[in-house]
């Protein structure tokens, strides 16, 4: 699961990295490059709830096997594109595909962890996206520096379908041990799935990882356009946001095992705690005009992705303990969609700020989005925790 999630983001990030050049080869603006991430997160949204009822029914074996096809196929067919329209169908076949990637995660930890693992359990799962995310930079800038950004893409396609036969020798080696829900019973599952619980999680994971987005796919803009790093510089630095993603799954990953070993309850206090802090991004613009514009400017941004990183693992965490695990693929789906969603509408936005060298708007937006999926989240929150 985490090489699935690495390969996940690597294939999702070349995009964002190569933005500086591939807007300006294809003639298109940060509005329209806005555009195509919300066809990506759009299919995103809808596809992941239903890998996720997918998972929970048929199993994550065969079900992940067909994802990662598809999504492989749609990032080298990215090499084809010359123009939004392209850009726009590539980016949503392979937001589609990797609907299925953190669903599958998610239910492997519930399946295969005690409780008082899950946390840490899913911070390893996962963080194989911000790995991906923080080594494709590396990777990906000589490759396009080197045969052009088109050759990027083939060479993720070529990643997925290695990927492919890791898992059918993994399968075929018998260390895997195949999922089989033929015997659940759908409509007592499906009679328990949308209570206010699960819409408390679906609203702190989407609000509050929100500034992923930023980290992901406007942060290359934000440092060319107004930092003036160039695309060769761009693949020294964009590791570090990632990172900082990296580092707050686990951490709050080992956190939250922690709280649940202690018989702590709802994480109200630190999801409150990581939306003020969250507003140290509002100081981009000073950090921009500081001595050390470039290296204080990605400490916010790491320290931005540290915070979501860990709205991620404590929102999941606390949803798998008052959600039924075999629900877990379609929890998983459900929230991720919602961040999905909340991305599909914030890049546009963010690029027309860009567009419009309003940036300071911009952060000020991404720091109040987990402020109101904070508030969401207690409104919303209520029952005893389930284990098991």
């Amino acid at each position: 699961m985490l090489l699935l999630s690495l390969l996940s983001y690597a294939d999702r990030s070349v995009l964002a990295i190569l933005s500086p050049t591939i807007l300006s080869d294809l003639h298109m603006s940060a509005t329209q490059y806005g555009y195509a991430v919300s066809a990506f997160s759009i299919c995103y949204m809808v596809a992941n709830p239903v890998w996720g009822y997918f998972i929970d029914r048929k199993g994550v074996w065969v079900t992940i096997l067909v994802a990662v096809i598809l999504w492989s196929m749609a990032s080298g067919a990215h090499a084809l594109m010359y123009g939004l329209m392209g850009m726009c169908l590539a980016r949503g076949v392979l937001g589609f595909g990797e609907g299925a990637t953190f669903p599958a995660g998610l239910a492997t930890v519930a399946e295969t962890m005690p409780p008082e693992r899950r946390s840490f359990g899913l911070g390893l799962a996962y963080s194989g996206g911000s790995l991906g995310a923080a080594l494709a930079p590396l990777v990906i800038t000589p490759i396009a520096l080197h045969y052009g950004w088109r050759a990027t893409f083939v060479f993720t396609a070529l990643l997925g379908l290695l990927w492919v036969m890791l898992w059918i020798a993994l399968r075929s080696s018998g260390m895997y041990r195949a999922h089989v829900a033929a015997d659940r019973v759908v409509d007592e599952k499906i009679a328990g799935r949308w209570n206010r619980n699960l819409f408390a999680t679906i609203a702190i994971y989407g609000l509050g990882a929100a500034p992923l987005a930023f980290g992901l796919y406007a942060a290359p803009l934000y440092l060319s356009r107004v930092l003036h790093v160039s695309q060769r510089s761009l693949g020294h630095l964009l590791w570090i946001p990632p990172a900082g993603w990296e580092t707050g799954y686990l951490v709050w990953g080992w956190i939250a095992d922690r709280r649940t070993l202690r018989g702590k309850g709802r994480p109200g206090a630190l999801f409150a705690g990581f939306s003020v802090a969250g507003f140290l991004i509002v100081l981009a613009p000073l950090a921009a005009r500081s001595v050390h514009p470039v290296l204080a400017t990605m400490v916010l941004f790491y320290l931005q992705m540290f915070i979501a990183g860990g709205f991620v693992v404590l929102s999941l965490s606390d949803g798998m303990n008052v959600q039924r695990k075999e629900n877990s693929g379609f929890l998983a789906g459900a929230a991720i969609s919602s961040w999905a969603g909340v991305t599909g509408v914030l890049t546009p936005v963010l690029g027309h700020f860009f567009d419009h060298r309003e940036y300071a708007k911009g952060f000020w937006l991404i720091a109040f989005l987990p402020v109101l999926g904070t508030l969401l989240w207690a409104a919303l929150r209520k029952g005893e925790e389930v284990r098991g």
